[in-house]
């Protein structure tokens, strides 16, 4: 099957990391051909998963801060028949995925509208056709991240002193912070 078209989407601020080409590359070489949505550098709750799909590719069960991300023709056509945008659009995005999650597999997982995880289900490629109806994606390890300033500071002055409020949300892990 040819690929499907892509753009890639980056925040003006985004930062890519060595070899971005070549790692990208092996990340559309794994994604499936029918994908909405993969993100390239973001943010989730430690308490939601990113299951493994391959070996560059994870399913995320909630992501926010899209610094970066991949979007494909049938991924922009979802988006669009699911408009109105309520909220900031990486929340929105955010959303469509969790939403994925509210079946029997969320429950297990304990994501979704679930609070509790109960097991790690084992699920087929096929199953999660069924599940996902927004087919997103991440990068396994983030492919760019956005630079982190100190509280109270501009782009022009970093602040030497404080901390940045992403440094005060413990429970979040951001690409920022592991490249």
């Amino acid at each position: 099957m040819d690929p499907a078209p892509v753009c890639v989407v980056l925040e003006d601020d985004a930062i890519l990391v060595d070899r971005f080409t070549d790692r990208l590359s092996s990340l559309l070489e794994e994604l499936p051909r029918d994908f909405h949505f993969c993100s390239l550098g973001y943010s989730r709750p430690k308490t939601a998963p990113l299951l493994p799909y391959s070996t560059h590719v994870g399913i995320p069960t909630s992501v926010w801060y899209l610094t970066g991300y991949l979007l494909s023709l049938d991924g922009s056509e979802y988006l669009v028949n699911h408009l109105p945008v309520r909220g900031p659009v990486d929340s929105w995005i955010g959303l469509s995925m969790f939403s994925n999650w509210d079946n029997m597999l969320g429950y297990a997982l304990g994501v979704g509208v679930h609070s509790k995880a109960r097991n790690e289900p084992q699920i087929t490629r096929k199953d999660l056709r069924k599940i996902l109806r927004f087919r997103a994606f991440a990068a396994m390890v983030p492919l760019c991240h956005q630079k982190m300033m100190m509280s109270g500071a501009s782009s022009a002055s970093p602040s030497p002193i404080g901390r940045s409020w992403r440094q005060k949300d413990t429970d979040i892990v951001y690409s920022g912070n592991a490249i």
